[in-house]
């Protein structure tokens, strides 16, 4: 069969379906019958009955395609990752680490962001233009009380909600720099300079974090400040930075000089007060030591002076050989009769008398 123009979908093909049609006047309505009837020839024409092999291998490739395009939306998400999931560019959940499915591409597509690593910037490289005769390598602020220093920090920050840090700020990082920026300016300004230089720094490290944080919060970046440090602050100018360090040593040593004075207190302090109240104690002790002597003699002499009235003869010999007896224990004593010597010198050794008994009572 030639390929005419009266051939097969030629110019004159009546079933030629991309023939251009007629022209119909406003009142002639198409025949929908017999549109759907010429529509299903022409498919007929297209793919013949007696090929329906063929059609069932082009909806099998077909199926097969359509079953791989759906398999491209599984994705994986690793332990220190999330991913926020878009919708035809809109963002519409963040998912967790793990094996995840998002409809194929176009219709979703997944963001995958590290969300546990800690980033950090500093202002060292800060292209801040300094005024006339001041220069510096970080930022030059206003202390407190009217100061220029040159202050050099760095922030540490992850991402803690992808969403929230892709999707609600148009950059991210330069807002937290700003954020930064403007902290440090609004703490550095309401502090003196000698705290900013020396002793109150580790305060102002922690009250800037968490000022920062409340801020990155209120913009809802999703992002965690982990720490703010003030790494170095000096000023803004050689030459004065010998006289600043000056007063800093200066404090130094004064507050190194206070120290040692207070631990000199703290240790001569308490001894004293130990050694006072040991010697308030003894005198107490001492006090109460006496009295009970006194009383106790005072006891004694009345007890012997209701006796001496009730027997004055008896109480006096008593009291003579008490008195006696307290004189002569410790001497030696000799008993001598010379009455009834007759020439010879009685001799009673009272003590070897004494050591004789105490010696033969031991050997008992």
């Amino acid at each position: 069969m030639s390929w005419n123009d009266e051939g097969p979908w030629g110019e004159g093909d009546k079933d030629n379906p991309w023939r251009q049609k007629p022209k119909r006047t406003k009142g002639n309505s198409p025949n929908i019958e017999e549109l759907f009837k010429k529509t299903q020839d022409n498919f007929k024409k297209i793919f013949p009955k007696k090929n329906k092999g063929g059609g069932k291998t082009l909806w099998y490739i077909a199926l097969g395609a359509f079953v791989l395009w759906l398999l491209t939306g599984i994705y994986t998400v690793q332990q220190d990752e999330q991913a926020a999931i878009l919708r035809f560019g809109k963002w519409v959940r963040t998912t967790d680490p793990g094996l995840n499915y998002h409809l194929p591409s176009p219709i979703e597509t997944a963001l995958i962001r590290n969300v546990t690593s800690i980033n950090v910037f500093t202002n060292s490289n800060s292209n801040q233009a300094a005024p006339a005769g001041l220069s510096g390598e970080g930022a030059l602020m206003l202390t407190g009380d009217e100061n220029i220093v040159d202050v050099q920090f760095a922030v540490n920050w992850r991402i803690k909600d992808l969403g929230d840090f892709l999707f609600n700020v148009k950059s991210p990082d330069s807002t937290i720099r700003a954020a930064a920026d403007s902290v440090v300016r609004a703490v550095i300004a309401q502090t003196p300079i000698a705290q900013v230089l020396s002793e109150g720094r580790s305060k102002i490290n922690v009250q800037l974090r968490e000022m920062l944080q409340k801020l990155v919060d209120d913009y809802k970046l999703g992002v965690e400040i982990s720490q703010v440090e003030l790494l170095k602050v000096t000023p803004p100018t050689a030459k004065v930075n010998d006289a600043y360090l000056d007063v800093q040593r200066a404090k130094a040593d004064m507050e190194r000089k206070r120290n040692e004075a207070e631990f000199y207190r703290n240790s001569i302090v308490p001894v004293a007060r130990g050694k006072a109240k040991k010697i308030i104690q003894d005198a107490e002790a001492y006090k109460a030591k006496v009295m009970a002597d006194i009383e106790g003699e005072a006891s004694r002499f009345q007890l012997v002076y209701d006796q001496f009235r009730a027997a004055p003869e008896v109480t006096r010999i008593r009291l003579y050989l008490d008195a006696m007896e307290y004189i002569l224990k410790d001497t030696q004593k000799l008993i001598m009769d010379s009455e009834k010597s007759q020439g010879v010198q009685p001799y009673l050794p009272l003590p070897e008398l004494k050591k004789v008994k105490k010696q033969s009572e031991e050997n008992v």
